[in-house]
């Protein structure tokens, strides 16, 4: 190789560190992202959730949702809530903020909550297969599992209606001792009088 041929391709090395120095001074957030993008998909969530992190400042809707996406797989249910609430309030392009919404609820099992979340991404996005399926499997749930409330309410009217009849129970047995007492004690004659 000749000397002019080296000259070149140590220039073009050089060109090369000097752009990617520039892009690390100027523009961070991209750099940032690749590497936590790769952390995330090596299932490194700790590692992608801090650069993630860093990455939302100014309110960056995408930013949030990608701290959200790896709070929700280190099992961080409440955080990444409030993070894809912050992502959802800032973001042009809901869709995909609200399914993911949904799946963090349907964790929670706030199965009404990932029901409303499913179903406005399904408005906002009809023919997504996954998105209908989650909201039918929700729904699903919904069905099944029984309504808390009514069921403690049954237990509150049996326990009132229980207590109702110990009280009337006990009313009539205080009645019938009271009405022992008050008796005369009758003589028992012998004679008859007709």
């Amino acid at each position: 190789m000749s000397i002019k041929a080296k000259r070149i391709i140590l220039l073009v090395i050089v060109i090369i560190i000097l752009m990617l120095i520039l892009e690390l001074l100027l523009r961070p957030k991209v750099i940032r992202q690749s590497f936590a993008d790769s952390f995330y998909q090596a299932k490194k969530y700790n590692k992608a959730e801090n650069l993630f992190r860093k990455n939302t400042t100014n309110n960056d809707a995408a930013a949030y949702a990608n701290l959200a996406k790896s709070l929700y797989k280190q099992n961080r249910f409440a955080e990444a809530d409030s993070a894809i609430s912050i992502a959802l309030n800032n973001a042009q392009d809901k869709k995909d903020i609200l399914y993911d919404r949904g799946n963090i609820a349907y964790l929670q099992k706030d199965y009404q909550k990932a029901l409303k979340d499913y179903k406005e991404a399904l408005l906002l996005n009809p023919n997504d297969d996954d998105l209908r399926a989650n909201y039918e499997l929700t729904l699903r749930k919904l069905q099944k599992q029984p309504n808390p409330q009514p069921l403690m309410q049954q237990n509150e009217d049996k326990h009132k209606d229980e207590d109702i009849l110990n009280i009337l129970k006990g009313l009539d047995n205080k009645e019938s001792t009271d009405r022992q007492q008050q008796k005369p004690k009758q003589s028992f004659k012998t004679d008859k009088w007709w």
